[in-house]
């Protein structure tokens, strides 16, 4: 009998305590709320803008990455999801918004977690308008084509500058531009790009076209994307730099080069 009440008395002590934790009141702290964007921009203490990528700077990517955000209750940034995005300009907008800083978001005047939304925008200023050669006056010695004594082959178009002349020294040219097939036969080092993971995964080919300068002593100088698929643009990019050129001789002369220059991208089967 004792034995049965010491019994009955644990299991009504246990339905007691049960009964306490049901009705204590939830502590507002551990809570996780979503809150709206602009709402949130407004809690922002510090902004780190995204440093832009040179590979997508050179491939001329914009756009904006929208990320999912938890920012903990002392207002640190504590993970961060890729909502949508190119992938060139993601991990630039991640590694910034880690860096950002909220007040702490109140709820009934206790600080909780916050999900929400970040975006970043990714713009490339205008690029200065480039005076074209032909609002150039043109200079003694210089004939259509750009060369004096006639258009030597593969050279295409003008001067784009020029030194001066007089009647004894003719202006001699400081760039021309040439065929990529006068160019190819200038090529001493040809570095072959790497095939991008991402483009690859996805069976992703084609042809990227490139605007290139090469200087006096056939490096590459300068590099204009013309046309291509941004996800092999970058990898046609970065090879190209590292090509060498050897130096284009004018009347004896070294001068810098336009030309334009293809990267296939094939996928063996």
């Amino acid at each position: 009998m004792i034995r049965k009440m010491k019994r009955n008395l644990v299991a009504s002590l246990l339905f007691l305590i049960a009964l306490t934790a049901l009705a204590a009141p939830q502590d507002a702290t551990s809570q996780r709320v979503q809150v709206d964007r602009k709402q949130m921009s407004d809690q922002i203490v510090t902004k780190v803008a995204p440093v832009y990528p040179p590979l997508a700077r050179q491939a001329h990517i914009q756009g904006t990455v929208v990320l999912k955000a938890t920012i903990s209750k002392t207002g640190d940034v504590e993970n961060l999801q890729l909502i949508s995005g190119h992938p060139m300009l993601a991990p630039a907008a991640i590694e910034a918004v880690k860096q950002w800083k909220y007040k702490p978001y109140l709820l009934n005047g206790d600080p909780v977690e916050v999900e929400t939304n970040v975006t970043v925008n990714f713009e490339l200023a205008d690029p200065p308008k480039q005076t074209s050669s032909s609002d150039v006056p043109p200079t003694e010695g210089a004939v259509h084509g750009g060369i004096p004594g006639g258009v030597m082959g593969g050279v295409i178009g003008s001067v784009v500058s020029s030194t001066p002349g007089d009647a004894s020294h003719p202006a001699m040219p400081l760039r021309v531009r040439v065929s990529s097939g006068v160019a190819q036969g200038l090529l001493v080092t040809k570095v072959p790009p790497e095939y991008p993971a991402e483009a690859r995964d996805a069976h992703i080919q084609g042809v990227v076209v490139l605007k290139v300068r090469i200087d006096k002593e056939g490096n590459v100088a300068d590099i204009q994307l013309i046309s291509g698929h941004p996800l092999l643009a970058p990898a046609a990019i970065e090879a190209v730099k590292q090509w060498k050129y050897k130096p284009y001789l004018l009347n004896g002369t070294a001068v810098e080069v336009d030309t334009q220059v293809q990267v296939n991208f094939t996928l063996v089967p």
